[in-house]
């Protein structure tokens, strides 16, 4: 949207209010865009972490239990999850070597082929009814006259409106 159409707050003044002479006070009016907006701030809600609730829980003892937590599901499977990683480790090296084994050299003429481009499939729109119908036609070669009376364009104008 743009800014320009938009009425002036101080319109121009003619007559006596010319020049200058005039000493101006503050305006007893305003204009809706100098009104202050969104003058209240939203609340918290139960849930959010209102002042009350934090004072009410004890955080101290919410961190030790997180930390509890954590450091037994840590001790847990450390001997099993290295045993699991060094098995993994040779599992990849074995898929490496059936990999490269798989792999067979192309020839150049391979590359070279590309199926999209040399298929002889037929187009979509080949089997159009109308297809290729001017192309018995001949038609007539333009030439260039350099004078407008004479000029193919001229004579056809003459005989389509003038006759």
């Amino acid at each position: 949207m743009t800014t320009a159409a938009r009425p002036t707050w101080a319109p121009a003044k003619g007559g006596n209010e010319q020049g200058g002479a005039r000493i101006f006070g503050p305006s007893q009016k305003y204009s809706s865009r100098d009104i202050a907006a969104h003058t209240t701030l939203k609340p918290r809600k139960e849930g959010q972490d209102t002042q009350d609730e934090v004072q009410r829980r004890d955080l101290k003892e919410e961190l030790e239990e997180r930390e509890r937590r954590h450091f037994s599901s840590k001790d847990k499977g450390y001997g099993e999850d290295r045993d699991r990683r060094k098995g993994g480790h040779h599992l990849l090296e074995g898929l490496g070597r059936d990999l490269e084994d798989r792999i067979v050299p192309r020839s150049a003429d391979a590359d070279d082929a590309d199926v999209d481009i040399n298929s002889d499939e037929e187009r979509w729109d080949d089997d159009v009814v109308f297809k290729n119908q001017a192309r018995g036609e001949n038609k007539p070669q333009k030439r260039f006259i350099n004078d407008t009376i004479r000029s193919d364009f001229h004579r056809k104008f003459l005989q389509k409106y003038m006759k």
